[in-house]
């Protein structure tokens, strides 16, 4: 058994190696066609036309740096640091290293038919769906 911060675990509970991010960078489209950019900062590839598109946004860079997260071992609260993502970080308490990921941005939409809400990941491009309550398949761009 391992102590995590006043727990006991058993050695076969897994530790996570990865942390998602709480700041994500404001939505950016794409010059050319228009449709959603991934949802990061630097250089981008547009999916839809494969456009090179750089996005900056400085307060978002700043917010990651210094994003306030917790150690998945120890519970250890630590700086990240770090102006990107995804970004690895080691623990200054217990060392134990993680991958600090984007933040998945997650969109509320209405089937079309029965205009039941679901929340999917939003990425760029066409998305094929079929609704859970109703199973109309629709598709929607972002």
């Amino acid at each position: 058994m391992r102590n995590n911060g006043g727990q006991c675990m058993s050695e076969d509970t897994p530790i996570p190696y990865q942390v998602e991010s709480r700041v994500s960078p404001p939505p950016a489209y794409c010059p050319v066609c228009e449709s959603l950019l991934p949802s990061n900062l630097g250089e981008l590839e547009c999916v839809v036309c494969a456009a090179q598109v750089k996005v900056e946004h400085s307060p978002t860079r700043a917010s990651w740096e210094q994003e306030k997260v917790t150690c998945p071992a120890c519970k250890h609260v630590l700086v990240a640091g770090i102006d990107s993502r995804p970004a690895d970080l080691r623990c200054a308490k217990c060392k134990h290293e993680f991958t600090l990921t984007p933040k998945v941005i997650k969109v509320e939409i209405k089937c079309p038919a029965c205009e039941r809400s679901l929340r999917i990941p939003q990425r760029p491009g066409e998305r094929k769906l079929r609704c859970p309550a109703c199973m109309e398949a629709f598709k929607v761009n972002f």
